[in-house]
């Protein structure tokens, strides 16, 4: 976890336990129920339409913390799958992409042409994001409604 003794950083931290999970979960259950109850479906199919399930089940069951965090010398963050620890003198500008879902993906692109994409997970409202970097005098760059 970030350290918490850190003034003025920016932090979002987000966990796979969210209200939403929990009601599409609930959802994807009681349709499988219905389709098995009411339809008697075979149980090959309803076992065979429960196994989306098992992942989201042990996401939930886990429960991984997602942060990132924005201090006045360093961009880190922490998922499930990816971790980084860039320092802002590093930084040449960071991309801001609205896909045609309306989902935003940041990517930091580095002084050396390397470039990190910062997962969804730990991805806050572009708006936070970019009034945090910009107070850091990062570039920010903003792209909309790319197909790629």
């Amino acid at each position: 976890m970030p350290d918490p003794g850190a003034p003025g950083a920016f932090r979002f931290t987000r966990d796979a336990r969210s209200v939403a999970a929990l009601l599409v979960l609930a959802a994807w259950l009681c349709a499988l129920i219905a389709l098995w109850a009411v339809f008697q479906a075979r149980g090959w199919i309803v076992v065979l339409l429960a196994l989306p399930v098992l992942p989201a089940l042990w996401e939930l069951w886990r429960n991984p913390a997602a942060w990132l965090e924005l201090t006045d010398d360093h961009l880190r963050w922490q998922a499930a799958r990816s971790t980084a620890d860039i320092a802002l003198h590093e930084i040449d500008h960071v991309m801001l992409v609205t896909r045609w879902d309306f989902s935003i993906r940041a990517t930091v692109h580095t002084k050396i042409g390397t470039h990190h994409r910062i997962p969804a997970e730990v991805t806050p409202k572009a708006q936070a994001l970019e009034e945090a970097l910009a107070k850091r005098s990062i570039i920010v760059k903003r792209q909309h409604f790319t197909v790629l």
